[in-house]
């Protein structure tokens, strides 16, 4: 499913690219290219696939096997604070917002990773983003 937004969201003019960018999470539900990427992909119109296209647009995806990241490993190789990924974990449905503005500093992030954490966002999913990112740290 992920790669199926991914790829459509890819084929889309520079312009509708653009206005997903602009776009926050509660505008990008209303936006034509919105449409655009449930006609191409066949999914339907719910909460999941607005987030999953909301983190999707703007980042540095890596489709390839080697050299991609989860979203923990690619924030903590992007310099984000600590103090950042728990202020994420504790603000809620609102925290996506935030965790973009985070995510866009990334590079290389693996794509299956970021859809799961999108699709799933909740209690548990910002639970186990934090607990990654903890234990991924180097002491």
């Amino acid at each position: 499913m992920y790669q199926k937004i991914y790829n459509a969201y890819c084929r889309l003019s520079k312009g509708d690219q653009a206005e997903l960018k602009r776009c926050n999470l509660k505008k990008l539900a209303d936006s034509p290219a919105y449409f655009r990427v449930l006609k191409m992909t066949g999914l339907q119109d719910n909460a999941q696939t607005s987030r999953i296209l909301f983190l999707l647009t703007g980042m540095d995806i890596e489709t390839e096997d080697d050299n991609k990241f989860s979203v923990a490993i690619a924030l903590l190789n992007a310099g984000v604070k600590e103090a950042h990924i728990i202020q994420i974990s504790r603000s809620g449905e609102n925290g996506i917002g935030y965790l973009k503005r985070q995510l866009i500093r990334c590079k290389k992030l693996d794509l299956h990773s970021l859809g799961k954490l999108a699709q799933y966002w909740g209690d548990h999913a910002r639970r186990n983003l934090l607990k990654e990112f903890i234990l991924s740290q180097q002491d």
